[in-house]
């Protein structure tokens, strides 16, 4: 039996699937998926006077308050100083789960005081099948968890 069909399996029962995370930054977030199976350019693919994406397929799609689920970042330092400034604007989202974190993702959410997590025993794109559906993320130390509900 495949990954797939054994969180399948766990949804059937429970209604809520539950992945492990390799803990980056502690902190805990709750709400809604984005998911973004590429990296992300907080320099150019983010507004950060509105807090919506700029990247192509998700423009004007609003961040703030929202579980960020995407395979890392590319680009400048300087986003680094955008996760901090959406942040304090309150347009950031709730928590962030990457592939593999960078020093520009750890940074700006340490800074922004924003959880991050790593996947850890499934992909970015394992998760598309769940955009839009209400998430929680608790990150304690280096580990962390990511709760997928059905409603």
């Amino acid at each position: 039996m495949g990954a797939t069909s054994s969180r399948e399996k766990q949804e059937k029962e429970s209604g809520v699937v539950e992945l492990r995370l390799r803990g980056v930054v502690e902190g805990f977030g709750e709400g809604i998926l984005l998911v973004i199976d590429d990296y992300i350019s907080f320099l150019g693919d983010l507004d950060p006077k509105k807090g919506v994406l700029r990247k192509k397929g998700y423009e004007d799609v609003e961040v703030r308050d929202k579980i960020l689920v995407f395979r890392g970042s590319r680009g400048s330092t300087v986003g680094t100083y955008v996760i901090y400034s959406i942040s304090k604007a309150g347009l950031a989202p709730r928590a962030m789960i990457v592939d593999k974190a960078d020093q520009v993702v750890i940074t700006g959410c340490v800074v922004g005081n924003i959880a991050l997590g790593e996947t850890l025993g499934f992909r970015v794109k394992d998760l598309a099948n769940y955009n839009g559906r209400h998430a929680m993320v608790k990150i304690r130390g280096n580990e962390g968890v990511l709760e997928i509900h059905s409603s």
